[in-house]
Order: structure tokens, then sequence, then C-alpha cells
């Protein structure tokens, strides 16, 4: 017996608005940062370039999670956002790599600023840009880990808009060339910060690790409190996709109840539904009156802790 979650879906006008959006930023911010030689302004378009890379993977993995289910995949396709978060989430990594390279390289040699105006009427538009990005995608950023991602992109991004100015205007004013090393070492942080808790929940989830939020042991004991139900082994928890969790697990009764089977798997699922926000329910009964004390089995084939 398995249940659906609930599953919203996400917003393609929305994604796209923001990618054709992202990428006239990217564009503007390059050029700008070229012409007067404002690292950090090329740092934000770099960004800004993996946002617009993160947009498109978020949007073809809108579009793939929702293919129905098949005799080849019989789950769907409902990891392709959790894939193209993930590399998404490492081209981040990569572009802050290259940040801190440039960065170094500029400490070494440093190099003039011309045309401040320039880059700060730019990295303004940018900010700009980003707010309206940030704005579209608040509503989509809890449907997926894909969207969560894009909105993180976006957001950062936003903040990295804010330092940018706040360097642009220092620079007018003091002439102090050297916060543009400061501030793109800081905005590299920042997309590695986003980077690191994206690449966490997504390689959890390809390890088939117990979700965030779930509790084994709660999940555990609530199944052994359904009525009729003696012993409860063999659990297992795991997540289909960022917002889809599954469940499989052997449910021991007494003989005497075996003919309320049908009945105890529907309750146990719609307990772990409105309880846990399991969706996808696997139960096997078994008529046994051993008392299994290890709902893992763990004994059955190794002893590793």
């Amino acid at each position: 017996m398995a249940q659906q979650n609930v599953h919203l879906p996400v917003s393609r006008k929305k994604l796209v608005w923001t990618i054709f959006l992202n990428v006239g930023i990217t564009l503007a911010e390059f050029l700008g940062g070229l012409l007067s030689g404002y690292l950090a302004l090329i740092a934000d378009a770099m960004h800004n370039l993996s946002d617009v890379a993160g947009l498109l993977l978020a949007w073809l993995g809108a579009k793939g999670s929702e293919r129905p289910a098949t005799k080849t995949s019989t789950y769907g396709y409902k990891r392709v956002e959790v894939m193209t978060a993930f590399i998404s989430a490492v081209t981040l990594v990569v572009i802050a790599v290259y940040i801190f390279l440039e960065a170094y390289e500029r400490f070494l040699n440093p190099q003039p600023i011309v045309r401040p105006w320039l880059f700060l009427s730019v990295a303004v538009a940018g900010l700009l840009g980003n707010v309206f990005s940030v704005r579209f995608l608040s509503s989509e950023k809890d449907k997926s880990l894909n969207m969560k991602t894009a909105f993180l992109h976006m957001v950062y991004d936003t903040l990295s808009s804010v330092a940018v100015i706040a360097g642009g205007i220092v620079i007018i004013i003091t002439g102090w060339i050297a916060i543009d090393i400061v501030l793109s070492c800081i905005i590299a942080l920042m997309i590695l910060w986003s980077s690191y808790f994206v690449i966490r929940d997504v390689v959890m989830i390809f390890l088939e690790a117990v979700p965030p939020g779930v509790a084994f042991d709660e999940v555990h004991q609530a199944i052994l409190a359904v009525s009729r139900v003696k012993n409860v082994h063999d659990l297992h928890i795991w997540s289909l996709s960022s917002h889809e969790i599954a469940l499989s697990c052997h449910v021991c009764l007494n003989e005497n109840y075996y003919k309320f089977g049908p009945d105890i798997i529907i309750e146990i699922n719609r307990m772990l539904r409105e309880r846990f926000g399991i969706g996808h329910g696997t139960i096997q009964l078994e008529k046994s009156d051993s008392a299994l004390s290890d709902p893992l089995r763990r004994n059955r084939d190794h002893h590793w802790e």
C-alpha cells in the first residue's frame, strides 16, 4: 500500500523569466568589470553565470521530475532534480576557486581600477535584477531541493551585489583598491558556504540516509504502537527526492490477527503519511511469535555499528 505525497509543481514560467533576467545581468557585469578592471564585479558576473546555469538545471530538473513512472524507471525521474542541484552546487565550488585564484593574482600584481562610475552603475543594475529574481523565486524555494538551490544562488548573489556596490563607493571616495580583492574573497566564501549545504543534502539523498526531520526510533515506535502490531524489523527510511520519503519494513503479527493484515497496512500508511510525511510505504506482513530486538536486523548480516 503506497500513498503519494502532495507535490507542488514548480512554476517554469518564473524560472524562464529569471533566466533571461540573469543572462542580461551577467553580460552587463562582465563587460563592466573588464572595462573598469574591477575584479569584484567580474566575480559577481561569474556568480551570476553560475546562477544562469543553476536556473537552467532547475528548469530541466523540474521538467524531468514531473515525468511519469515507467517499467524501466518505476519511481519516475524524481531524482533528476537532485542530480541537477548537485551539478549546480559543484559548479559554484569551481567558480569560487577561480575567484580565489584571480584574487591572489591581483594581490601579487595589483591592477588599477578605471571608470568607477561605470562599474558602480552596472553593479546597481545588477542588484536590482537580483532583487527581482529573488522575488520571482521566493514562492518556489520550498517545492524542491533544486529550487532551493536556485533561490540560494540568487540570495547570495544579491548580497554579493550589495558588497560590490559598497566596495565601489569606497574606491571612489578613498581610492583604496585593495578592497576589491577582499570583497572578491568574501563573495567566494559565500559561494562555498551556500554550496556546502546543498551538496551535503544531495549526498545524503544519494546514500539513502534517513531524511532530516525524520527520527528513525520515533517512526519505529509509532509503527509498534499501531493496534495488533507485535514487532517491526527490516525498517528502512530514505528519500526518493528532496520532498518525497519512502519506507519499507516487515511487520510481525500474531497468527490470530493475520486476517486483519490489509486494514493494519492501511492504518500504518495513514499514520506514516499524517505524522511523518512518508508517502511511499511498503509493508510486508509476517506471522511470527519471535521477538526480534533489532529493527535494522544488523545481526542477520553483519555486526557494524
